[in-house]
């Protein structure tokens, strides 16, 4: 039963496209059910399982923690979306590398009938202890050594208090039940982005460095203050900025932006990323470069469907006497695994800056995410996944984006 939920949670979007950590879970796990819990240490791990040399410092080269911490959070994140009827769970507690069992026994007391309790069980020596379930009542031996139940009084109640009591106490479940449900409630938003919203983490945002502006979608004076005031980020990169980080702020996660040129590969390494902007954005043209989706890498402008690369569809088109003025534009949504970065990677990436605002409308776009609700198979939220945008843009104001093209892997 365990090693099934084991190859369960490897399987997983979390882990199935990572080697480091499904290697590291696999590991502490077995060790474990074989009894050998005692030989867990960062040392071992270190030795075992990512090939470090004996004699190794584990303050210099924390690779074991890390990968612990991350372990810890995909786990977190792969049982926030599993059915909550799962009878065994993995868990891997906070300043340990000892795996954690977690089972589901039922209370057998009355007053918690039907209910469910989530038993933390540590493994010990591969067994995993019994719990035994307390009995309803207690027993009271009878003179005659038969057991029987205590006597009980029961005294006399006014019904119409009763009644009271009971309208009262429906009054408060109901309103229990109603805020419990509005708490547990995701929007679609939420949904979408439940992959970044781990408060272990902090999510890094990668921006792209500002050319001159353009005068499309902005009137002149407050064209001239957004200069003034943000020389670095594109007005229309900010839409899609303030749209993925409502659900951040909301649940309070942690994040930081960070222009494109500064950011180095050891700053995306094994964490949560979003990058923003299309061909002006460097790490997106990297890493979007292996997908199926991406841009093309002369032109820049144009969506290229590397499945079907003759097929050049969805492009930045401009008028020909004024290029100022777009009249169509495209964007790539993409939330994956990334093996270069080894962590979740999102891209809000527009051929223009149009077409960023609307990849950056999508994620808060009810609409838009039930249309994607309906083209996908169910589960498509815990896979890889590609969106291709296309929008309208009438007078430089970008108008309502439509779903064309997605892809799962």
């Amino acid at each position: 039963m365990v090693r099934t939920e084991l190859r369960a949670v490897i399987d997983s979007l979390h882990f199935r496209n990572s080697k480091r950590f499904p290697a590291f879970l696999l590991y502490i796990v077995e060790k474990a059910l074989k009894g050998e819990a005692a030989e867990i240490k960062e040392r071992v791990i270190g030795i075992e399982v990512f090939h470090r040399p004996s004699d190794y410092d584990t303050n210099s080269d924390p690779i074991v923690r890390n990968a612990a911490s991350e372990v810890r959070r995909r786990l977190c994140l792969y049982y926030a979306e599993a059915p909550a009827d799962k009878v065994v769970s993995i868990h891997l507690p906070a300043g340990s590398y000892q795996p954690e069992l977690r089972f589901a026994g039922s209370v057998s007391s009355t007053a918690n009938a039907g209910n469910h309790l989530k038993i933390a069980l540590p493994i010990v020596d591969g067994l995993v202890p019994h719990v035994e379930n307390e009995p309803a009542h207690p027993v009271v031996n009878s003179l005659d050594g038969a057991p029987r139940l205590p006597d009980r009084v029961s005294p006399r109640v006014d019904p119409g208090r009763l009644l009271l009591v009971a309208a009262l106490l429906l009054l408060v479940a109901g309103g229990s039940l109603w805020w419990g449900l509005r708490a547990l409630r995701k929007s679609p938003s939420d949904d979408f982005m439940s992959v970044f919203l781990d408060p272990a983490e902090t999510v890094l945002v990668v921006v792209p460095q500002a050319p001159a502006l353009m005068t499309g979608s902005l009137d002149k004076k407050l064209l001239t203050k957004w200069n003034q005031d943000n020389p670095d980020v594109a007005a229309e990169d900010l839409h899609a900025i303030m749209g993925v980080l409502k659900p951040l702020v909301d649940h309070q996660i942690r994040y930081r932006i960070q222009i494109d040129s500064t950011v180095t590969l050891a700053d995306l390494r094994d964490r949560p990323v979003i990058l923003i902007g299309g061909p002006s954005n460097a790490w997106t043209t990297k890493l979007l470069s292996s997908l199926r989706y991406h841009f093309d890498a002369g032109v820049g402008t144009i969506v290229v469907d590397s499945q079907h690369p003759s097929v050049k569809e969805w492009s930045y088109v401009t008028e020909q006497d004024d290029p100022r003025v777009v009249l169509e534009d495209c964007a790539i949504v993409a939330r994956y695994h990334d093996p270069t970065t080894g962590g979740i990677v999102m891209v809000l990436a527009g051929a223009g800056r149009n077409g960023t605002e609307a990849a950056g409308e999508f994620v808060g776009s009810k609409t838009l995410l039930h249309d994607l609700d309906q083209r996908l198979p169910s589960g498509w939220k815990n896979r890889n996944l590609e969106v291709v945008l296309k929008t309208t843009v009438i007078g430089g104001k970008t108008g309502l984006p439509s779903i064309v093209a997605t892809y799962l892997w």
